[in-house]
């Protein structure tokens, strides 16, 4: 396949774990007054939990977006609430909270053929990327890596450029959350490869798996026959 590339996104995709989500709360929740505080932090932890209980997380996309959405309902400003996140980030970047990747992911990627361009894109900070990576051993694996993203939005911006000398069926979106990862792809008839870490099915989605690994055998026949 030529010119094709193949775009994956990077938390809850290739970058696994929520321990850090978890001090992403307490950091949010510690603005607030104690009752609430107990309140947010349950209500969160239901959520990891994969027992949601209130309405702002049951749609949550992931457990950094759980806090974001618990953050608007209990009132605490979006400033505070992105500099715990960025602080949270930059903590995961220095080596600390739980993280891996997927199943022999780098075995995985070295199997598709060459001429497949691999992007990594992601609304997660950029400087705080390559350390991750590199404590996973993905480090180099992929041909281009952008971070502060700015998906939705950026990502349709990117796949118009791609698409000027492309056929949709050259590009391939991998991602956990159809808003950010998906959609701009399945709107421009590219393909998409949902994983569904939570149980809510995504009717759009060309193949569709609970972790990435599940999805390696759709990606490989994308990857392998011709388009």
């Amino acid at each position: 396949m030529n010119d094709a590339i193949l775009l994956f996104d990077y938390d809850g995709t290739v970058r696994l774990g929520s321990e850090h989500a978890t001090h992403y709360a307490r950091l949010v929740a510690a603005e607030l007054e104690p009752e609430d505080e107990r309140a947010f932090l349950a209500a969160h932890a239901a959520f990891v939990a994969g027992k949601p209980t209130t309405a702002s997380t049951f749609d949550a996309y992931d457990a950094d977006n759980a806090v974001r959405r618990l953050a608007g309902e209990f009132g605490v400003p979006d400033a505070v609430r992105a500099a715990a996140y960025e602080a949270t980030r930059e903590r995961m970047a220095a080596g600390e909270f739980k993280v891996w990747g997927p199943v022999r992911f780098a075995e995985f990627i070295f199997s598709l053929p060459r001429s497949v361009e691999i992007r990594l894109v992601t609304n997660a900070p950029e400087a705080t990327l390559e350390p991750v990576l590199d404590r996973l051993g993905l480090d180099g694996l992929f041909d281009s890596v952008v971070g502060d993203a700015a998906k939705p939005v950026g990502l349709e911006r990117m796949l118009d450029d791609l698409l000027e000398d492309r056929k949709p069926e050259q590009i391939l979106s991998v991602g956990d959350i159809p808003v950010n990862d998906l959609a701009p792809a399945a709107d421009r008839g590219c393909p998409t490869a949902y994983i569904d870490h939570y149980g809510r099915p995504w009717p759009r989605a060309t193949a569709t798996g609970r972790s990435v690994e599940d999805l390696y055998p759709f990606i490989h026949r994308w990857a392998t026959e011709g388009r």
